[in-house]
């Protein structure tokens, strides 16, 4: 049990031991105010819910500090958890104490940031942020997460969100203008619905030209400028395996021929037969031949796996089909994600009622409304 003893400035301190048995000590201005004190820490320690009251006085930089050092995630997800760190949350809240950062603190910075920042931008800044918080409240440094309750921005949809391109316009605008040792690659987006990272960490030994099919197995990661292989995919579901059409088929059986193709080779090298770096394709080969096709500036590479989604659900294809070929591990990102309205949407909706019964013309002899006695 703690006890309260008078001090020469004539105020009450009020002394106990934590759980781990170390002698505490705070001062009150009043006898009842340092009673009542106590009177909640104990309970609280029969509890389990005891907190130093000093530690809540960690600054925010040296528990991130912590946290990020303590988590083991991808590289890609590490490097961008930094850079919304660097930016956003450090200079906001890198020298605050813990216990000071209250719900209402970080709801103002949410909509200041929403102000000037992508939905996403926001969001992910906050998930960083409610992230970090939670584990200090694991940590016993707090008592509560002051993001719980945070009213984040909607993510909505820009006017360029659902950029797509027509197979018609893939290959007779954009394929000519592609180099040809970039063709297939560019096709294995398209028509194979691989990510960036799946093409250009793809080797030969994962490509069975006779039986026309893509094993994805392993990814190329780019992070700042230093490219390396990862030996699985992005989700245990991106393991899998794609059928490759014709068009796709012919071009990888050219490839083959342009580039060194043993088993360990990569099907789509740089120039010197290292993992093509994304920023360099995106700057000397994507752009250029993306103006000299006259197609959109809002189309990107990843884009493609976007068409590709949407191309197989307009034909037909089931959804839970193209979510395996894509290496979804739920449909619902299949169709909220990667599936968007075709440019011919209006006369498929028309065509699908075309087979219904005519209609008498309003006037006619046919017409119900003008049999005797309607009237």
């Amino acid at each position: 049990m703690g006890h309260i003893v008078k001090t020469p400035a004539s105020t009450w301190r009020a002394n106990w031991r934590d759980p781990s048995g170390r002698q505490v000590a705070k001062t009150f201005r009043t006898k009842k105010d340092a009673s009542a004190f106590l009177a909640t820490v104990e309970a609280e320690k029969s509890r389990g819910t005891y907190l130093d009251p000093s530690a809540g006085r960690v600054l925010f930089r040296n528990h991130a500090g912590r946290w990020e050092k303590s988590r083991q995630v991808e590289l890609t997800t590490a490097d961008a958890a930094k850079s919304r760190m660097r930016c956003h949350l450090i200079p906001q809240w890198g020298d605050w104490p813990l216990n000071k950062i209250s719900f209402l603190d970080v709801q103002a910075w949410v909509t200041r940031l929403s102000g000037r920042l992508a939905a996403q931008t926001v969001i992910s800044c906050f998930s960083l942020m409610s992230s970090i918080m939670k584990a200090a409240v694991r940590e016993r440094l707090i008592a509560v997460n002051p993001c719980e309750g945070v009213r984040l921005p909607s993510r909505r949809k820009t006017a360029t969100s659902d950029i797509l391109i027509s197979r018609e316009e893939l290959t007779g605008k954009l394929l000519p203008e592609i180099p040809e040792q970039y063709r297939a690659l560019v096709l294995t987006a398209a028509y194979a619905g691989l990510r960036w990272g799946e093409c250009a960490g793809l080797h030969w030994r994962s490509v069975d030209l006779m039986k026309g099919r893509i094993f994805v197995a392993e990814t190329a990661v780019e992070v700042s400028g230093h490219v390396s292989m990862k030996p699985y995919p992005k989700t245990e579901a991106g393991r899998r395996t794609v059928p490759t059409p014709v068009l796709l088929a012919a071009h990888l059986r050219r490839q083959a021929e342009l580039v060194a193709s043993g088993p360990d080779d990569l099907v789509f090298p740089d120039s010197v037969g290292h993992i093509l770096r994304r920023s360099n394709f995106r700057r000397y080969v994507w752009k250029p031949a993306r103006e000299a096709g006259g197609l959109p500036s809002s189309l990107t590479f990843h884009g493609l796996r976007h068409c590709y989604a949407t191309w197989l659900v307009s034909e037909g294809v089931p959804v839970n089909v193209v979510q395996v070929a894509l290496g979804h591990e739920r449909a619902s990102t299949t169709l909220n994600r990667y599936t968007h309205r075709p440019a011919d949407y209006e006369d498929r909706l028309r065509s699908a009622l075309t087979d219904c019964d005519p209609v008498a013309e309003p006037g006619s002899a046919d017409d119900p409304l003008m049999k005797d006695g309607d009237l």
